[in-house]
């Protein structure tokens, strides 16, 4: 098999991403202090994207190629497409596209490459994308933080510190220190 370079992949999701309306691009890296087959190993094998996967409800792995995902957004729909793999080499790339009709159509890919010095791995996501209502669907997401960009950034993030820590830290369910968090006898 040919070895296939980030540009080349880069020049296919490019006109994949022509053929999307209102195609939107995100590029985005993490080190992550795991070998690159370690991080490969732990995204393939689809029942750990859970873990650490904002807003996944439900991914089913169909065959070795193909998959159901289902999201459910904290402030707006739930979503569900199709994705196929479209490409991958152990412990360097994984690429993907959505298959058949949906609203959400995308092609990425995730790349995982040895850092210097011992440092880790590079992880690099590339993605191609359109979301539902267009413009006016991107403003909206992006108002409350639940835009792809956003959304691919935290779960990156999630993803460094589950495969450091074993677990994603979380806000969630802790009071915030405000006053109408208090009890009433402790407002100033």
């Amino acid at each position: 098999m040919a070895q296939i370079t980030p540009a080349q992949t880069t020049l296919v999701q490019a006109k994949m991403a022509h053929k999307l309306h209102d195609e939107e691009r995100i590029h985005r890296s993490i080190i992550i202090d795991r070998s690159p087959a370690e991080i490969y190993t732990f995204f393939r094998n689809f029942s750990n994207l859970p873990y650490f996967m904002k807003d996944l409800v439900a991914l089913t792995v169909r065959s070795e190629t193909m998959s159901h995902w289902v999201v459910q957004l904290e402030h707006g729909p739930k979503v569900e497409w199709d994705a196929e793999i479209t490409e991958e080499k152990y412990a360097e790339m994984i690429s993907w596209k959505t298959v058949g009709k949906t609203e959400v159509q995308q092609a990425g890919s995730i790349w995982f490459s040895k850092a210097s010095r011992n440092l880790g791995t590079i992880v690099r996501l590339h993605m191609a994308y359109s979301i539902p209502a267009g413009r006016v669907g991107k403003l909206a997401t992006q108002l409350v933080g639940e835009d792809p960009d956003s959304i691919l950034l935290t779960n990156l993030s999630r993803l460094k510190a589950y495969l450091e820590t074993g677990e994603v830290p979380t806000t969630k369910g802790q009071p915030s220190g405000r006053d109408e968090d208090l009890a009433p006898e402790m407002k100033h």
